[in-house]
Order: structure tokens, then sequence, then C-alpha cells
């Protein structure tokens, strides 16, 4: 080989790996619009806002038909690396949109059953957050702040201010429809758009009264898909033996089953357990992260259909229920809401 051909590989060898990919950090604040002419018109606006919550308007106006107008709100996580937008809610919204190099996102929407699903491209708009449509449960109480609970989501919102509450009957709580605007502390009320003294009942995927039991009741019974590892593409899990505080979780994956033992702690806490002989079995396969991964102290949280495990210095694990199509993403209240005059 030639002395300069031989150098020239030495220095290639030499050379650092391209660094991967790098997509922009989205924050609280951020609000996006994507707009086009298929089909006679659409609209979509997204707002992410704090503690992860979004909210979402798409609207559409059909060729000849009436323009329908669709408000949602729910969670939203940046994951896949930081590549993907996650949004989902308690009434089965989920949708994924990819973060382009220069943050715009990319995605697909659907707006009638009839039609294929629509690409769109958000764009980032700057400009200040705009006032939301919420849908929940509020609730007043003499020498007390009110609260507003958000139906899709379960958050809580507090305290709830602004003259158009003076207009709503002396019921307590109300389920309510309005137009807010978040401020520093909770949110102020723009508009009541419609009321009624009735709850609906629990989206189908926030877990309900089951969360109400602890995590026996959010995590038991169901099957869930874990996100990609290392080293692990595809790997489902399920947990068993809760309702004592203490349980078990299994992980099954091609070439990989782990079991874990779970300890249910206070304040919604879990603490993983992984045997040292596990641990070494899992380094000897070829699995080197997963015993720090399944081991130490988790937050759990349900997120519509998604269980989400969080802990300080770890990436945060979000295991799927099923596959979660599109809608409803708002709870069907047609039946006893009242409009405001």
């Amino acid at each position: 080989m030639p002395v300069f051909a031989f150098a020239c590989i030495l220095l290639l060898m030499a050379l650092p790996a391209p660094a991967p990919a790098s997509h922009v950090r989205l924050e609280p604040g951020m609000c996006y619009m994507g707009e086009q002419s298929g089909h006679g018109g659409t609209r979509v606006e997204l707002q992410l806002l704090d503690d992860n919550f979004f909210s979402l308007r798409e609207v559409f106006a059909p060729r000849g038909g009436r323009r329908v107008t669709r408000d949602s709100t729910g969670v939203w996580r940046q994951v896949e690396d930081g590549s993907l937008l996650r949004l989902t809610n308690g009434y089965g919204l989920s949708l994924r949109l990819n973060i382009g190099g220069e943050g715009n996102l990319y995605g697909e929407f659907s707006f009638r059953a009839s039609l294929p699903p629509m690409s769109l491209t958000l764009k980032r708009v700057s400009r200040a957050v705009r006032p939301f449509v919420i849908m929940g449960r509020l609730e007043r109480s003499e020498g007390r702040r009110a609260s507003l609970t958000d139906s899709a989501t379960g958050r809580v919102f507090s305290p709830v201010e602004g003259g158009a509450l003076a207009a709503l009957p002396p019921e307590n709580p109300l389920f309510v429809d309005a137009l807010v605007l978040p401020e520093a502390a909770g949110l102020r009320v723009e508009t009541i758009r419609s009321f009624s003294p009735f709850m609906p009942e629990s989206p189908p995927d926030s877990g309900g009264e089951d969360v109400a039991r602890g995590f026996a009741g959010a995590a038991e019974n169901q099957v869930w898909l874990l996100p990609e590892l290392p080293g692990v593409t595809e790997a489902s899990c399920f947990f068993s033996g809760m309702e004592s505080g203490s349980g078990m979780l299994e992980v099954n994956g091609p070439g990989l089953r782990l079991v874990v033992s779970v300890e249910e702690r206070p304040g919604r806490r879990l603490a993983f357990t992984l045997g040292e002989e596990d641990a070494r079995m899992l380094r000897a396969a070829g699995f080197e992260e997963l015993p720090g991964i399944f081991s130490g102290e988790y937050a759990w949280s349900r997120e519509g259909g998604t269980l989400v495990l969080t802990a300080s210095g770890r990436p945060d694990l979000l295991l799927e229920g099923r596959f979660r199509g599109r809608r409803d993403a708002v709870p069907d209240t047609s039946s006893h809401l009242k409009r405001m005059p």
C-alpha cells in the first residue's frame, strides 16, 4: 500500500465520529401554526404551555360545507432523543410530530373519517400565548380560591379568576366549557361558553377511579409496551401483585426476560430492585444499561393511555397501554351543557 494512502487511512481513523443529529429543544411558551388549502382549507394552532400542558385548535373548512373547529388540551413531551413531539390526552388523542432541524413540526392530522389524513407542517410563530378553550370541573367555595380541573388531563389550575365567573349560577361544582388565558398562577377566564351541573364520565384513558386506588389500579390488568431501550428494540411488560404495595414487573422481549421487584412508596413513587445475579446475567448477555434503568426510584403518573415513569438524571420511561388512534379528544357533553346567552 502506498505510504500516502496509508497516511490518509490513519488520518480518517483519527477523525472524531460524526455527532448525532441535534434537535431544537421545545420549551413552554412556544406557539406553532400550519395551514393548507386542500379539501377546502385547514388550519392547526398548537401552544406548548407550562408543566407539559398544551392547547390544540384544528379548523377544517370543507368546500361547500360548514366550518368545523375542534379544541383539545393534553400533555406534550419531547421524546426519541428530541426527534419527536408526543401529544396525548385522556380521550384518546395520540399524535406524533417529527421535529425538523429548524424546529418546524411535521405530522398527519385527521379531520374526517371519509378523508385520508392530511400532512401538515407547523411553523413556529413569534407571538404571546393566546386564550384557549378548556373543559373541566370548576369548584368554588366561599372565602377560598376557585379551581378548574381539566377533564382531558386531570390537571388542576388554581386560582381561577375573571369577571365571567360572576355570570354562573350558584350550583357547585359545575362542568364548564371556557375560554381561558394562563397566568403566572392559575387561569383567567375570558368567557364561559357553556356549563352544566352534571359531570361527564372520566376519560376512558385517564385511569379514572382506578388511579385513586393507587398504582395497582393505574397499571395492573394491562400489558404495557416499552419504548426502545439500549439493546432492546421491542419489549412489553406487566405489573402484578401490587395491591399489597409490593409486587413484580416482568419484562419480555427478543432474547430478554426480566423480573424486577417493585415497591410502592408514598407520593406516587416506585422503588425498583433488581437482583445482583440478574444484573450480572443482563450485562453478560449484552444488555449493559438495563440494570441501571430497572433499579432505583421512579415517580409515576398516568397521561392518557400512557404510564409515565420519571427519575432524576434518567430519561423518562413512557409505557404505552396499547395503540392509540385519534379520538375522541374531548368529552361528549352535548346532552347536558347549557350555552351561555
